[in-house]
């Protein structure tokens, strides 16, 4: 149900990050009168603007009738709970943009999935783009989306939204496309388990119209079984050949055609064309710390996959980049994930380095253990990243790759894949003048 905003409404915004900076920010130019609600009051909010502690119940709800929370908060907070036990209307930036772009009749293509979403909302938006289609990227890898609300409805773009499952949980309406690309494990402790992960992430179908469409990679098993997978059109990819050419396709692996093809899927409804999507994948060699080569230095090459969060991205990684793999560097948080898949494909491989870091690259060790005893044995465990990479580039020969994928997220030691990966870059690139 579509939540009413107006010089009446009193609003209160939970979170200010990023896209409780642009809720704030929209409510504002709406007419609302809001507060924000943080741990302490932000140096950058402005004076006008009241602010509540989050620990006091009755100061941040108090007189609100509406609750805008950012995508990290858990539904489970007290806040939460109590906003909607007062009967307080709970929402989220993004659902506020879906719902507002959609009853202005813009077209809005979500796109979500455990792993491969910025890769394949990035080409939607290039091949559109090439296709001489006007068109805007939000989300988490665009610009925030409640920021340019206004002007999307004014210049009436196809809207690209990457959308993580913090984001699709909630939605009240679907985008008119939907685009789902993998569904593993992942974020299991702030969804409370798998399937209610996958719920979160099936929500961007669950809630579409029966005229949208959905685009789903029906070679992921999760997904093949789940279909349909909401009430709106339903299309299949990646289980046929490719209605387009990837002879000059600078992005690799499997995984990467079928985002790829997802693409094509996505964009050809806006009447972009497979020459289109042809000419971005001659150019695109993929986003920052996906499968990211940073080069040959000292006679090796390192790639660098930060954004590899969970053991199936890590496999695909491996199967992405064959036998050019000889030392593998894995691990951070431990998140409870099943790593056999992981040790099967390391092992299958006969990868001659296994180098994991703390605190859960132990389990790696483990899984591949309960397969392969002596293949365990001779894995490395390094204290940390910087010495991970120093042990690498002392034992990876000439011609060989580097693969760090770790597996597992970053939280704990790094604020997120991007700073992991960011240092990764930094001490590989160290190595040229070491």
């Amino acid at each position: 149900m579509r939540t009413s905003i107006g010089a009446d409404t009193r609003a209160a915004v939970f979170g200010y990050g990023v896209e409780g900076r642009a809720a704030l920010g929209w409510l504002l130019r709406s007419g609302a009168r809001a507060r924000v609600i943080a741990p302490r009051r932000p140096d950058d909010l402005d004076a006008a603007v009241p602010w509540a502690p989050e620990t006091d119940v009755e100061a941040a709800l108090g007189g609100r009738d509406i609750l805008v929370k950012s995508p990290g908060i858990k539904p489970s907070h007290p806040i939460v709970v109590e906003a909607r036990r007062r009967g307080l209307a709970v929402v989220s930036a993004t659902s506020l943009f879906v719902d507002r772009a959609r009853a202005a009749g813009i077209a809005v293509v979500g796109v979500t999935g455990s792993k491969g979403k910025s890769t394949t909302a990035t080409l939607i938006h290039r091949t559109l783009t090439a296709a001489g289609v006007p068109s805007v990227l939000v989300g988490n890898i665009g610009r925030c989306a409640l920021d340019i609300l206004e002007e999307v409805v004014s210049a009436r773009p196809v809207v690209v939204f990457e959308m993580s499952s913090y984001q699709t949980h909630d939605l009240n309406e679907g985008p008119s496309v939907a685009v789902i690309s993998r569904l593993f494990p992942e974020h299991l402790d702030w969804h409370g388990g798998v399937e209610a992960y996958y719920e979160a992430k099936l929500r961007v179908a669950r809630t579409q119209r029966p005229d949208d469409l959905t685009i789903y990679n029906a070679a992921d098993p999760e997904l093949a079984r789940r279909a349909p997978l909401g009430p709106a059109r339903h299309r299949a990819v990646g289980t046929g050949p490719l209605r387009f050419s990837d002879e000059r396709m600078r992005l690799r692996g499997a995984h990467n055609r079928i985002n790829a093809a997802l693409a094509h899927a996505a964009a050809e409804n806006f009447g972009a064309g497979r020459a289109h999507l042809e000419e971005v994948l001659a150019s695109f060699e993929g986003l920052p710390h996906r499968l990211e080569d940073l080069g040959v230095h000292r006679g090796v090459r390192w790639i660098n996959d930060s954004i590899a969060t969970a053991p199936e991205a890590a496999v695909a990684a491996l199967e992405a980049l064959g036998d050019e793999v000889a030392t593998y560097i894995g691990g951070g948080l431990d998140r409870g994930y099943d790593f056999a898949p992981l040790a099967r494909e390391l092992v299958a491989r006969g990868i001659p380095n296994v180098i994991v870091i703390p605190p859960g690259g132990g389990r790696i060790v483990e899984a591949i253990a309960a397969i392969a005893p002596r293949a365990a044995a001779s894995a490395h465990a390094a204290a940390d990243l910087a010495e991970a990479v120093a042990l690498a580039a002392k034992l990876t020969p000439p011609g060989k790759t580097v693969l760090f994928s770790p597996a597992s997220p970053s939280y704990g030691t790094f604020r997120n894949f991007e700073e992991r990966g960011e240092l990764f870059r930094a001490m590989v690139r160290g190595k040229e003048t070491s």
